[in-house]
């Protein structure tokens, strides 16, 4: 008994340390590679604007703020469906249900909205990208016939100044709480 219980301790302590390290393991098996772009689409919902208005209370926000707030938005309003549906975050507010391109321009929309709210355009820029993903450099989407796996859908935020970008899959970040991954140029 004495043996059993032990080893329960190290699985436990094993399980508490995968799951506080995630992030980090995630970025370093998998990886994102961008095929290509797609346009963003502006808000004109007056509902998704209130709500946006409300969740940035402050004046001014800094980047990782404004990258958190779209994306506790993403998480809050949507929901991940295999189903088709659309991609416009105006229709994705009231319908709920989204694919991960819906999530990537739902993400790209309310970041570029904070963006512009903050007269920050010249400094920073949410691109919705389109990529393939890898697990320990191996193409996950080659194993797939369905055309639903192809390609998947994520967000780049550019700090113009520097040049540095963050990645961010909306609909990883809402299933496994991952906020940021890695990404191949």
């Amino acid at each position: 008994m004495k043996g059993l219980k032990k080893i329960l301790v190290y699985f436990g302590i094993i399980l508490l340390l995968i799951f506080l390290l995630r992030g980090w393991i995630f970025r370093y098996a998998i990886s994102y590679t961008k095929i290509g772009e797609r346009n963003n689409i502006e808000i004109t919902n007056s509902k998704l604007i209130k709500e946006i208005n409300l969740a940035k209370q402050k004046k001014h926000l800094s980047i990782n703020e404004i990258i958190a707030i779209s994306n506790n938005i993403t998480k809050r309003k949507l929901y991940f469906s295999t189903s088709k549906t659309s991609s416009n975050p105006n229709e994705l507010f009231e319908k709920r249900a989204a694919n991960c391109i819906g999530y990537a321009s739902f993400f790209n929309a309310v970041a570029n909205y904070l963006i512009k709210d903050q007269k920050e355009e010249k400094k920073y820029k949410a691109n919705h990208l389109i990529g393939s993903i890898s697990f320990l450099t191996i193409n996950l989407h080659q194993f797939f016939d369905r055309p639903f796996f192809r390609d998947h859908d994520f967000n780049e935020i550019v700090i113009i100044e520097t040049g540095e970008k963050i990645f961010v899959d909306p609909s990883i970040s809402d299933y496994l709480g991952i906020d940021r991954i890695s990404c191949q140029q």
